[in-house]
This record gives structure tokens, sequence and C-alpha cells, in this order.
């Protein structure tokens, strides 16, 4: 799987080249890291790896696959994997858009734009895993006089790294006003995003059907050189009745041409019902961008549980794209 798709992304290269059609991109997110509390207490890091290619089959429709590179995790392999993280075609309608195959989900998009720095930590939903960031599925997609924006999804429920695994499908809504990508003064959003995904709870040899729920609120706003976010977000996993919250926010503010500062705080329980298992997280540091698509961003990382005692990471963070 892996040769073929080096294989298959090198021929999408080599036809958009000859054919001078289409447009590539890439994004690489690489890290030095030091913590005196782990077993390896520095290292350096590659987390992702992004090559997408796009291309037009007519006005109206096009098409987009997106390569994702990185360690595999699974426990007892953290080799790099490759995967397809998006292989989708978008066709515009005069009824609002549709998107077939491997896309990007509703449950966190905005958030990550809002947050800002996915390069140096993933958006609060993704790093807590209430949901996947793709999907394999239909999507459809419509904006009202410029500014109030819908979208649902139907798809596996399972992510991209999985085939499906029931009989039953996920789905995803979003609603948001305002600027999906804060990018200047004025600029601000509020929305929501819910989703349900049905799923098979088994106990001895009673089996029943319940519903995992995920809802978020979120908003954001920019005033000239500051930008502030918040978000609420909370997932109920049906059978067992477990609740988990996460209450997040975050800022920026741009102190020079080249230079911002961010911050972050998140505050996660994973079960509500639970006392003293919860935990807070805080992200600090400087983004500097010295020349277009390099960014290089020293930061602060501390975990602390409730009970016990918190963890400090020191990063470098970095990030190449074209």
């Amino acid at each position: 799987m892996k040769k073929f798709s080096v294989l298959f992304v090198t021929l999408l290269i080599l036809s958009g080249i000859v054919l001078g059609q289409g447009k590539i991109s890439s994004k690489i997110y690489f890290d030095y890291s030091y913590n005196k509390d782990a077993k390896t207490t520095n290292k350096f890091e590659i987390h992702r790896v992004y090559f997408t290619y796009q291309n037009k089959l007519s006005d109206a429709v096009s098409f987009k696959i997106t390569t994702d590179v990185g360690r595999v995790n699974n426990g007892k392999d953290n080799r790099m994997g490759v995967y397809l993280k998006n292989a989708l075609l978008k066709w515009k309608t005069g009824y609002g858009d549709i998107v077939l195959g491997l896309q990007g989900m509703n449950m966190f998009n905005v958030e990550e734009h809002n947050w800002g720095y996915r390069f140096v930590e993933k958006s609060p939903m993704d790093l807590y895993h209430f949901s996947s960031s793709a999907d394999l599925g239909i999507g459809y997609y419509k904006t009202f006089n410029k500014k109030l924006h819908f979208s649902g999804l139907i798809t596996n429920g399972t992510g991209y790294k999985k085939s499906e695994n029931n009989n039953y499908k996920k789905i995803s809504l979003q609603l948001m006003y305002g600027d999906s990508k804060i990018t200047k003064d004025g600029n601000y959003n509020i929305g929501a995003s819910f989703s349900v995904e049905p799923f098979d709870y088994v106990v001895g040899t009673n089996k029943t059907k319940e519903n995992k729920i995920v809802f978020a609120g979120f908003a954001v706003y920019r005033i000239k050189t500051f930008r502030f976010g918040a978000e609420y977000d909370i997932m109920n996993n049906g059978g067992s009745s477990l609740s988990s919250s996460i209450i997040s926010a975050y800022a920026n503010l741009i102190v020079g041409k080249k230079v911002e500062v961010f911050a972050r705080y998140d505050i996660f329980d994973p079960n509500v019902d639970k006392i003293d298992d919860g935990r807070s997280y805080i992200v600090g540091g400087l983004n500097i961008k010295p020349v277009k698509g390099f960014y290089i961003a020293p930061n602060v990382k501390i975990s602390s549980p409730q009970k016990g005692s918190s963890t400090t990471f020191y990063n470098l963070n970095f990030q190449f794209k074209i």
C-alpha cells in the first residue's frame, strides 16, 4: 500500500508538470522537543507530511487528493506510514456543493483555523479524540448571503485510516455565521457542530443499539492585531452513559511583521460524573515567520492532571509549506 501510494503520488506530480495543469502543494510539521521526565528526554520528530494535488474537470467539477505521512503508533509499530487523507470529487451546483469520497470532516475544521497553530498542537476536539479529521462518505455544503454556512455529512464514522466496521453511518452537521478563516481585522465567526453515530453496545449476551453524540459550540473575533476564541465540546457514549467535555480558550497577538505571541488553555474532563479525573493543558509560545511558507515556533506545553504532578514539554516546532 505504501509503495502504491508513493508511486501514485509520483505519477500525479509528473502528470501535473507535463500537462501544466492542476495545483500541487505540500506541508510538513517538524519539531525538536525536550521533556526531562521522559525515557528519551529529547528528540527530533516529523509529525506530518501532507502532499496535495488538485485539478478541475470543468468549471463545476474538481477533485483533490491528499496523502498523509505520520507515525503508525499502534503500540507495536511506530514506523512512518502513508495514508490517503483526501480523495474527493467536488461538484458545484446552483443548490450547493456536493462532495463525494474521502473528505475533511465538518466537526472541528473551523475551530482548527480559529486556533491557528495546528503545526504546534492539534485543535482540542482532534487532540482528545472527539472526532476524526477526515472520513469516507458524501457531504453537502451551502452558503447563504455570504456569511451563513451550513454543511451536512454522511460518513462511515471510522475516520480515514480504517474501513467501515458496522452497518451504521455517522451524521455530522455544522452551522456557522461569519468568516471560516480569520485573516484580518473585523473577521469573526460563531457556530456549532453536531454528530450522531449509532453503534452496537454489548454486555454479555445482551446487545442494544446506542448512539455516540458529539456537540460543539465555538466563537472567535479578531480586533486589529489581537485574536481571541473559545469553544465548548461535549461527547456522550450512549451505552456506558459516559460523557466527556472540553473547555478551551486561545488567543494570539501580532507584535511585529514577522512575530506573533500565542497561548491556549484547555480543561479536559474524560468523565464528567467522576471527580478528579480531568486535566488542564497550557500551550504558549512565539510564531516567527522568516519568509513566506516557513514558520518557527518556540513553545512550552504544561499538562496538569487534577491528581498527580504536572509535566512540562519544551518544543521548537517548524512548518514548511508550498
